[in-house]
């Protein structure tokens, strides 16, 4: 899988770790990036990442600096972000949280490429079955065991699902809650029956139709 998703070292725009900061920008700004990871010269050990605007916060506050004069080994950050090419997605989901990308390294810590914020996604968003989906409900639990295939038995009464998804309690909504996809082709007179028939077993739904 994350070889699936990964754009190879090859396809990407790198930095090497003996450029200077200034040159380092001049690449960054040519290419409309935020960042890029910084390789030794063989492109097989990597280092971390240099972001334009460390840079650009550096030579704000120290002017007088020659940037011609600064490696970018010295802004290096995201320098353990990383996920083996033998790891899951899931591994993958938790270790590129809010980066831009995040490094691909083999067995042997070999730099391999990138997966960007992005493309991760883009693979959520084609798993969840968007494209075959005509409604979206959000259910919360009613906290009782045995709550979520309660409410699949409750939906499928009406309909097929397509896909669901729960998401737990914190810190932005005390509540579990349970996301539904409906089919298409699922009737709008039956879809309003379903709301009201979960609604009536107080359930506190909220519904989108595509």
């Amino acid at each position: 899988m994350i070889d699936e998703l990964m754009a190879p070292k090859d396809t990407i725009i790198s930095i090497p770790q003996t450029m200077n900061c200034l040159e380092a920008v001049q690449i960054l700004e040519d290419n409309s990036l935020r960042s890029a990871p910084v390789l030794d010269a063989s492109k097989t050990i990597y280092r971390g990442n240099i972001y334009r605007y460390h840079i650009y916060q550096y030579h704000f506050h120290h002017p007088e600096e020659d940037l011609k004069q600064i490696l970018v080994t010295r802004f290096l950050k995201n320098t353990t972000k990383v996920v083996r090419i033998t790891d899951t997605i899931l591994d993958l989901f938790f270790a590129v949280k809010d980066l831009p990308y995040v490094a691909v390294l083999n067995a042997d810590n070999a730099f391999m490429g990138i997966i960007r914020h992005q493309t991760l996604l883009s693979f959520f968003n084609q798993s969840w079955a968007m494209n075959e989906a005509g409604y979206l409900i959000m259910v919360e639990s009613l906290g009782k065991k045995g709550d979520l295939m309660q409410l699949c038995r409750l939906i499928n009464r009406y309909t097929d699902i397509v896909s669901c998804m729960t998401l737990d309690r914190n810190v932005y909504h005390n509540r579990s809650t349970v996301v539904y996809q409906l089919p298409k082709d699922l009737n709008i007179l039956t879809f309003q029956t379903l709301i009201k028939y979960l609604e009536k077993r107080h359930y506190n739904v909220q519904y989108w139709q595509f």
